[in-house]
């Protein structure tokens, strides 16, 4: 998923423990010279794209009119997944969540689709 200007800023920000001035990096995104994109499971309905954080489920519009992002390259779980790799789960004792025991394939799907 491709992050938001604002979201990329926040990120970049943090990341950059001042290297560079907050205004240059500012700068830079607004301009798509640079931008932040996360990789993550997600649950697709009428709504929209939820991804499951421990902070709590986060839905996305998937095409930035929410503001948050663009979610690329969307795939089924099922190519990178079998069914005893996935379950639903409890988090923080307050929502039910989609969740893998393993990363490996999710680092896969990554290399296949967002590295150049």
């Amino acid at each position: 998923m491709s992050k938001s200007n604002t979201d990329s800023k926040e990120i970049l920000t943090s990341k950059l423990d001042g290297k560079l001035t907050e205004e240059l990096m500012a700068s830079f995104a607004d301009k798509g010279i640079i931008s932040s994109e996360e990789f993550d499971v997600f649950y697709k309905d009428d709504r929209g794209y939820t991804r499951f954080l421990e902070e709590g489920p986060e839905t996305f519009a998937g095409d930035n009119s929410d503001g948050k992002g663009i979610i690329r390259n969307v795939v089924s779980v099922w190519e990178y997944y079998s069914e005893e790799q996935i379950f639903e789960c409890m988090l923080n004792n307050s929502f039910m969540a989609i969740c893998v025991w393993d990363m490996e394939p999710l680092y896969k799907y990554n290399e296949d689709y967002n590295k150049a």
